[in-house]
């Protein structure tokens, strides 16, 4: 890692751990942060939080979506919901063990360990020091560790799906990516914003056609059950990405989160769904036309989509940006400036979320004629440095570029 003095002294510890015992390190450090955090959590900061937001929010949706599966009702019929019908399914373990805050912060916990994991085993094969250095960066990273405990968010598990179907696609293991991709799509629909790239790397028809069959095939055989037992019910959930209902199908605000949109629309400007969504595709469209033109490898073309789809998607909450950052950890590993940089944008997404609305009492903690205006700021400050950092790596090559010769 570029850079003096103790950085030079740290990596040199670091090269010293055995190959073979580097995994176990990364578990140790992983259950040693997250349980510590989870602690400090139990112990003290929860009821500060508490006192100053409002209780989480997302927990009693887990609780009621979960317990009604475990009672043998059926989704989106009797129990109303706008996400896909397997992150349920997947909360099922936390809610067996008593639907505790503590349950879900240690299940999600879990996770945010096994993509540590899933990043040092897919990468170690072009440089298994700098896999290894990826892996701590992101279990050190507030982006990831601090939402799956502190915020107790189920992004944890989209983070592993998405990460592990982008380290299937670097080692050329296209088939088993778009598996994965297609079982993260009707978990929580983002790692779908994957395949795509995935699909325009893939040189063979026969491989392209072998992908969208078995997408195909996954999400007949997820989706039958409830188009036989809820058909009108199911159908409306994927308005909710579409930007155009919440649960159950009724009208609700277009945006949400820190987004720049959401603090607009606190400041009188109500930019509809229909311009936003269009928007948001536009983007996302032109940012894999781009990196297809400048023949982008999978990683930093990855990066790019997400970029653009953070900037421009209306709903946007903090714990999104784990992504975009995570794919900016192989630069990271090898440049401290960089690895920097993904620490601190976290600051001011942070301090955002003293200014929004979008929270358990729907009054900004910090509430004050035009204190939209500051979460603003904020929000395009945070995303200034997330595009300025993707500005600095794009075009130069990671470790996993110069191992395959690029």
């Amino acid at each position: 890692m570029k850079g003096g003095g103790w950085l030079h002294r740290t990596e040199k510890r670091l090269r010293a751990i055995p190959a073979s015992k580097r995994a176990l390190v990364i578990l140790v450090v992983g259950v040693l942060l997250l349980g510590g955090l989870i602690a400090l959590d139990q112990l003290w900061l929860r009821k500060e939080l508490t006192d100053s937001f409002g209780p989480i929010s997302d927990v009693p949706f887990y609780r009621n979506r979960t317990q009604a599966v475990l009672d043998g009702k059926v989704l989106y019929r009797d129990v109303k919901m706008e996400s896909p019908p397997l992150i349920v399914y997947l909360l099922l373990p936390p809610q067996m063990a008593g639907g505790s805050e503590l349950a879900y912060q240690i299940y999600f916990s879990l996770f945010t360990i096994l993509t540590a994991l899933t990043l040092y085993w897919g990468l170690r094969r072009y440089d298994d020091f700098r896999a290894f250095i990826v892996s701590l960066l992101f279990l050190g990273s507030p982006f990831g560790t601090v939402e799956s405990t502190i915020g107790i968010q189920d992004e944890s598990i989209i983070v592993f799906m998405f990460i592990a179907a982008a380290v299937l696609a670097i080692q050329a293991k296209g088939r088993l990516s778009s598996v994965v991709s297609a079982i993260g799509v009707w978990t929580k629909v983002f790692p779908g914003l994957f395949y795509p790239v995935l699909f325009l790397r893939t040189r063979s028809w026969k491989e392209r056609k072998w992908q969208i069959g078995a997408i195909v095939l996954i999400s007949l055989l997820i989706s039958l059950p409830f188009l036989i037992l809820a058909p009108v019910e199911f159908l409306k959930f994927p308005m909710y990405y579409l930007l155009g209902s919440g649960d159950g199908g009724e009208s609700v605000n277009p945006t949400g989160g820190i987004s720049v949109w959401d603090f607009l629309r606190t400041g009188g400007l109500d930019i509809p769904g229909m311009v936003l969504l269009p928007l948001t595709i536009i983007a996302y469209v032109g940012a894999l036309w781009y990196g297809r033109k400048k023949g982008m490898d999978i990683w930093p073309a990855t990066l790019l989509v997400l970029v653009a789809f953070v900037i421009f998607y209306p709903r946007i909450w903090i714990g999104y940006f784990v992504l975009p950052v995570t794919f900016l950890l192989l630069w990271a590993s090898e440049d401290w400036r960089i690895s920097l940089r993904c620490f601190l944008m976290y600051l001011p997404f942070l301090a955002t979320l003293a200014f929004t609305k979008d929270n358990a009492r729907y009054v900004p903690v910090i509430d004050f004629p035009g204190s939209w205006v500051v979460g603003l700021a904020l929000t395009a400050l945070g995303l200034y440095m997330l595009v300025d950092t993707a500005r600095l790596v794009m075009g130069k090559p990671s470790f996993i570029d110069v191992r395959k010769g690029g």
